[in-house]
């Protein structure tokens, strides 16, 4: 029966193994995808940065180019100013002059606040073109090991369950049945210690003939409360994956 018992702990440990390569299963390709969005998202980022740094451009040659019509305009009434015959008609140019010209400032003072604009998007562009670069860097750095990792996981699994049955056939079939059963519905442990008069699976207290039971070794001893079998004492130090 020690050797049954000693088989069990063994399985056990074999199935804590195989439990954690599951949850790599499920939390490798998590981290691969954050790679990858991470770089998808720093693009997008930089390619809205540059996008606004282009309408800010676009807005500054619009606004040139109607300093140069106006100023084209100034200077035409200028030249006219020479050849008016009235006091009213050289007022009323002079006075479309000077409009023309406070509309040349007013766009001028709108040029210098998209200048502020621009160096401000230049700044930023910069930091999302550093942001991008680490996002790259850390994808380039970690995407091959991850990748290794997830494809040799499976692998692992077969290798550490084949252990496991090699082990299992040992037992006796009603006894790998209701192992199998709690590894299925106990949250892959089906195997626990006795933790100071405990269960070590749900915590239910082991009453004193059971407690005597498990010092014996004679026999299989399950929790009264959740089914798991309990052995006294259990190895859980696992050797590294």
């Amino acid at each position: 029966m020690r050797e049954q018992l000693k088989t069990l702990a063994e399985m056990q440990l074999l199935d804590n193994a195989i439990g954690r390569y599951k949850v790599l299963q499920q939390e490798l390709p998590k981290q691969l995808n954050e790679l990858i969005e991470a770089v998808e998202q720093a693009t997008a980022d930089l390619l809205a940065g540059e996008t606004e740094k282009m309408e800010i451009n676009k807005k500054q040659r619009a606004l040139e180019g109607d300093i140069k019509t106006f100023q084209d305009q100034a200077r035409k009434y200028g030249n006219q100013l020479s050849e008016i015959k009235t006091n009213k008609e050289y007022k009323a140019l002079n006075s479309e002059i000077a409009y023309l010209q406070d509309k040349i400032s007013e766009i001028e003072s709108q040029l210098l606040e998209l200048m502020d604009l621009e160096n401000e998007a230049k700044a930023k562009n910069l930091e999302l073109k550093k942001a991008l670069e680490v996002a790259e860097g850390n994808k380039r750095a970690k995407e091959g090991d991850l990748k290794a990792q997830i494809d040799s996981l499976e692998n692992k699994i077969e290798s550490t369950r084949a252990e496991r049955n090699k082990l299992a056939v040992t037992l006796p079939v009603p006894l790998i049945k209701r192992y199998g059963n709690l590894i299925k519905n106990k949250d892959n442990l089906a195997v626990v210690a006795n933790r100071d008069g405990s269960c070590g699976g749900c915590g239910f207290v082991i009453r004193q003939q059971m407690r005597i039971e498990l010092q014996l070794q004679k026999k299989i001893v399950y929790c009264e409360n959740c089914g798991r079998i309990i052995l006294d004492p259990i190895t859980e130090d696992s050797e590294e994956d």
